[in-house]
């Protein structure tokens, strides 16, 4: 694949490169559901990655791309400057289409807030126990490192681009949100990723399952994006839930 999609990086006409391009980030989201940034997309076509950064926002210009800023490996703690990400039109909008789907769905099965929290919440808790499935190789750690670093490799691969607010702590700032553009008309997201977070914490590791763990998670709560705490039985934050 990289070496027909190199041979279409030696086209110099920019409408023909961009055509290539744009054929390409539709090919990687149907294969791996994500997008690309512009260093892979210069590797891949053989040129420098300034010059694919150009043509991928002339794509975002034309309504062919969109952008978005995630962590830069996918897995890193917030060190440096997040990565964009360049993703097909298509894929942002089958993505945001199904979102509010499911929450006008569960919105119109709950039309009270309580239950309808209540179930964001258990939905949220089942996301979140079956992404601590997938890191079951913390569970031997240190509590602190386990819990924190299993906060910190899942939320960033999700693309929340997560930073510590505190050196060696576990209070954290998601500074980007895959989902921010549907939060508004369905807050429920929020209490939905809460319970996701709950989910992941409690299942991550034995040494957090025998203590309780108690989360804080305030959406847009700074211009860093959102504040999310967790805390075991010895450092309880005051409240579970400030939306």
């Amino acid at each position: 694949m990289s070496q027909e999609f190199q041979a279409h990086g030696k086209r110099r006409s920019g409408e023909e490169i961009r055509s290539a391009i744009l054929d390409y980030l539709h090919m990687a989201a149907e294969q791996t559901g994500t997008g690309l940034t512009a260093q892979q997309i210069g590797k891949a076509f053989d040129i420098h990655p300034t010059t694919a950064r150009f043509h991928l926002e002339r794509l975002v210009e034309q309504g062919e791309a969109v952008r978005q800023r995630k962590d830069s490996d996918g897995q890193s703690t917030g060190r440096g400057r997040p990565a964009v990400i360049y993703s097909p039109t298509f894929m942002n909008r089958v993505r945001e289409d199904m979102i509010s789907s499911l929450c006008m769905a569960l919105e119109t099965a709950c039309p009270d807030t309580d239950s309808r929290d209540r179930a964001a919440l258990k939905a949220g808790q089942v996301w979140g126990r079956a992404l601590a499935r997938r890191s079951r190789g913390n569970a031997e750690k240190d509590l602190s490192s386990s819990m924190t670093q299993t906060l910190l490799d899942t939320l960033a691969t999700l693309g929340f681009a997560p930073v510590t607010a505190e050196p060696d702590s576990s209070s954290l700032y998601l500074t980007s949100c895959p989902f921010l553009d549907s939060v508004n008309a369905h807050p429920i997201i929020c209490t939905i990723h809460l319970g996701m977070v709950q989910g992941l914490v409690e299942n991550s590791s034995r040494a957090v399952k025998n203590k309780k763990a108690s989360i804080l998670l305030t959406p847009l709560s700074s211009p860093k994006g959102c504040f999310l705490k967790v805390a075991t039985a010895d450092n309880q934050p005051r409240r579970s839930l400030n939306q």
